[in-house]
């Protein structure tokens, strides 16, 4: 039992540097993932590397296509629009179930949060912008109380968190990311289901609006 478990851990950790290597851009969209390549590379098994594939796999990160091998995904912006709607649908209704949940300590945490997104948006670092980001907006989605909508945003929270490669661009610059941020924060200060609905909406929609164009 506790080398299946060893096993299954190490697939975990293999998953996780592959995928903030497609985040970071090291490994490109559509590029083949070869088994005795990454084999060697992290000094594990080729069982190991397809334990890793499979995670990615069903998050949808990476496609395996019959005697050619395994790719990482390409998204079509038919794709992002799904995610995006999505997003907005399940963001929405967590932030405003998760309202009264919401006391002086959740605030604190949330504040934390914003203040290691300060401390990046001086050193420019995007990679970790988005690490945070999806940190608070995974915080308030806890709070909701419900645990198939929590669900259903861990299903999709990688994909996100891919999508949000193409975001840089859109932004003038980390502060403008980091304010907006700050924005929605001042939001769910006010408890106002209202404000908070449309802060959480135009906070989602906005610029990824503008990436589909």
């Amino acid at each position: 039992m506790s080398r299946l478990i060893a096993k299954e851990s190490l697939g975990e950790l293999v998953a996780d540097q592959l995928r903030r290597s497609i985040w970071k851009r090291e490994i490109e969209f559509g590029e083949r993932l070869i088994e005795s390549e990454l084999s060697e590379k992290f000094d594990v098994s080729r069982n190991t590397i397809r334990d890793a594939l499979k995670i990615l796999e069903y998050e949808e990160m990476v496609v395996s296509k019959p005697r050619k091998g395994t790719y990482v995904s390409q998204f079509s912006k038919a794709d992002w629009q799904e995610i995006i709607e999505l997003r907005s649908l399940v963001e929405s209704f967590a932030f405003v179930k998760a309202l009264p949940s919401l006391g002086e300590k959740q605030f604190q945490d949330l504040e934390r949060i914003l203040q290691d997104m300060k401390e990046k948006t001086e050193k420019q670092i995007w990679s970790d912008l988005f690490d945070l980001d999806m940190k608070f907006h995974q915080y308030v989605i806890n709070l909701s109380g419900n645990s198939r909508v929590i669900k259903l945003y861990d299903s999709i929270q990688v994909q996100i968190r891919t999508f949000l490669l193409y975001l840089d661009k859109y932004y003038s610059s980390h502060e403008a990311f980091y304010e907006e941020q700050k924005e929605l924060f001042d939001a769910l200060l006010t408890k106002d289901p209202v404000v908070v609905d449309e802060k959480i909406r135009t906070h989602i929609e906005y610029v990824e609006g503008q990436f589909l164009g």
